[in-house]
This record gives C-alpha cells, sequence and structure tokens, in this order.
C-alpha cells in the first residue's frame, strides 16, 4: 500500500502520510517528497492530513526536512493531525509548529485523528 494516499471517510478526502516505523534515510525522505508533491497538487486550503509517525525515528536531517515541508504545503492544508508523537517527539513537533506558524492536533491514533478531521 502506498505511503502517501487518498482515502474516503464519511464523505471527505482524508490524505493519510503513513511514516510509521521509517528511520532517518532514503525511504523517510522519499515518502516526505511523495507527500510534498501530492500536497501541492490539491487547491489552497482544501487539504485534510493525518500524518502517522507511530514507530518513527527522526534526526536532526529530518526535523529540518520537517519543518521545510510543513511550511511550504502550508497554503494547500486545511486541517492537520498527527499520529504516533510521544516524549522527545512532542518537543520537536511544537518546534516544527513554530518554525510554521501552524497547529497540529495530536492524535493516539489514526481513528481518532480521522474522526476529528471529518468534522473540519
Amino acid at each position: 500500500m502506498d505511503r502517501i494516499r487518498f482515502e474516503e471517510h464519511q464523505g471527505k478526502k482524508i490524505l493519510i502520510e503513513d511514516f510509521t516505523q521509517l528511520k532517518p534515510g532514503e525511504e523517510f525522505m522519499s515518502t516526505l517528497a511523495s507527500a510534498k508533491t501530492t500536497i501541492a497538487s490539491q487547491p489552497p486550503k482544501s487539504v485534510l492530513a493525518v500524518l502517522d509517525a507511530t514507530g518513527a525515528n527522526f534526526n536532526a536531517e529530518i526535523l529540518g526536512a520537517m519543518k521545510e515541508f510543513t511550511r511550504d504545503n502550508t497554503p494547500y492544508v486545511k486541517a492537520a493531525t498527527v499520529v504516533g508523537i510521544t516524549g522527545m517527539l512532542e518537543v520537536a513537533l511544537s518546534a516544527v509548529s513554530k518554525f510554521s506558524g501552524r497547529d497540529f492536533k495530536s492524535f493516539p491514533t489514526r481513528d481518532a485523528a480521522i474522526e476529528w478531521l471529518v468534522k473540519q
């Protein structure tokens, strides 16, 4: 299954950004690039997105790339959620949020995130 894909939920198109279990390296960066291209192909302020980072590992390079990714896709995103962000990654998410000027809703599960997104 593609890591970056749209799924229909309650009549709404939700972008699933599946970064589960990824570690820094080529696959992480190519998944990020795919997400960026997909988001940029959508109308402004239309994307409802869930980024699932459950079990993913981050380093300074990935965090820098995530900041740029988030900043670049801001014009296209209506609402965004994250899943699987715990511990020190919460601090990193706060930094990404401040850098991009966007708020992210964090949820314990993908289903909970999607449930919130369909109400936006």
